[in-house]
């Protein structure tokens, strides 16, 4: 359809999922009230961090977990929720098919048999002092591991456990940079949502209604141009006019889609992960409630042991498999996982309510890798030649991984975005 006058609004937040909902937020804070649209190509916000609810069970999108610096930023913007951190002493490891007693706290990491004392320490030491280090940037974080610890032996093991705050499979995937950093991270604590992430995404949809933020689900945006006054267009053909947009929460394919762009910003590629959730009437075995692989990347989690996810006496479990560039199709990873789930739960099946096999998870939208430059190399949130757009996303900015990327970059944008209202 043509001839239709464009609509106005002083500013727009394409995709309302984590990033999106803290842009706006953000935002509207600034702005004041009435003068931020939120809009989202689906039926309902949330985007990866919706949850879903299968008589009484809470069941996110995978294992996830939400950090300190998430949690303050939340905090920042009047938000709230209910989490707890989960016990780590209990954690077994998973080596050539067998449980042992686990390492993923300090305490157990100094007894276990899995590691000569010599090992033990080495570990213990690159684990407690990581953080961010800039003279790491541009290194792959296999060569860092084999540069800090003794033996093969001990790098498998430090990676099981770096593995499962990154979702990256294998250590020549991630700069070593930004894997210190965010190891940091997950050291100030992380927890697991009451209610899954569903709790998180109502508490901003909450704080965004109240700021006056106007939400059009159902709206899928085809255009985006810059300038002094951008222009927006919907699938519908209509045109809105506003001062500011923030693409929130998409990938580096989807901006240049919108901004006509043919080749699409490099920040690394995708990560993918496969994952089992599962929910139970009851927990077959209360004592193998996380399990870490050591040499195959998979992970076992009882999240309702510290979130309540179920109703009483029932249990939510998550699995994955993390990619680690094996190859494995689906029916081989989900056989895995199966088998990890027999090995720990066994009689899983008797007291089956519901199980949820997802085989290609998106993770993280881009992996900051060596040869991108790490953080300091992902791209800003401004688009050269596109006056008044900003992006978003975890594959933004400097700082962050993952949840964290996201909040920090779109508090950023939002900032960069209100300065034009």
């Amino acid at each position: 359809m043509t001839g239709r006058a464009d609509k106005r609004a002083d500013a727009v937040v394409v995709g309302a999922g984590l990033t999106g909902l803290v842009a706006a937020v953000r935002l509207a804070g600034a702005a004041g009230p009435g003068r931020v649209l939120l809009l989202e190509a689906g039926g309902e916000p949330g985007g990866r961090s919706r949850t879903t609810d299968h008589d009484g069970f809470r069941l996110t999108l995978g294992p996830r977990a939400l950090y300190r610096t998430t949690r303050d930023q939340l905090h920042a913007l009047g938000v709230r929720v209910p989490a707890r951190e989960p016990d780590l002493t209990t954690a077994l490891a998973l080596r050539e098919g067998t449980l042992h007693p686990g390492y993923a706290a300090p305490g157990p990491l100094l007894r276990t048999r899995l590691l000569s004392p010599r090992e033990r320490l080495a570990v213990a030491r690159l684990l407690a002092f990581s953080r961010s280090r800039p003279s790491l940037v541009g290194t792959d974080a296999a060569e860092w591991l084999a540069d800090r610890l003794p033996t093969e032996r001990a790098r498998e093991a430090a990676f099981a456990l770096l593995r499962i705050s990154t979702y990256t499979g294998r250590p020549e995937m991630i700069d070593a940079n930004a894997l210190a950093t965010h190891f940091a991270e997950v050291r100030r604590g992380v927890g697991y949502v009451d209610g899954g992430w569903r709790t998180l995404i109502d508490a901003l949809l909450a704080r965004a209604r109240a700021l006056g933020v106007r939400l059009r689900t159902g709206t899928r945006v085809t255009g985006v141009e810059g300038g002094e006054r951008p222009r927006i267009t919907t699938a519908d053909g209509q045109g809105i006019r506003t001062r500011s947009v923030v693409l929130a929460g998409l990938s580096q394919r989807a901006v240049g889609q919108f901004l006509g762009q043919s080749d699409p910003l490099d920040a690394g590629r995708p990560l993918h992960t496969a994952c089992l959730d599962v929910a139970l009437t009851r927990l077959p075995d209360p004592t193998c409630t996380l399990v870490i692989g050591v040499d195959e990347p998979l992970y076992l989690s009882v999240f309702s042991r510290t979130a309540h996810l179920a109703p009483a006496g029932g249990a939510v479990l998550h699995l994955a498999r993390y990619d680690d560039g094996a190859g494995l199709g689906p029916t081989e990873v989900r056989k895995r996982l199966h088998h990890l789930l027999d090995l720990c739960q066994p009689g899983w099946r008797e007291v089956l309510v519901h199980e949820r096999f997802l085989p290609r998870i998106t993770t993280m939208t881009a992996v900051p890798e060596a040869r991108t430059g790490g953080l300091p190399g992902r791209p800003g949130m401004t688009v050269d030649a596109h006056p008044g757009v900003f992006v978003a996303g975890d594959w933004v900015g400097p700082r962050g991984l993952l949840a964290n990327a996201c909040v920090l970059s779109a508090a950023q944008a939002a900032r960069a975005a209100a300065a034009r209202l």
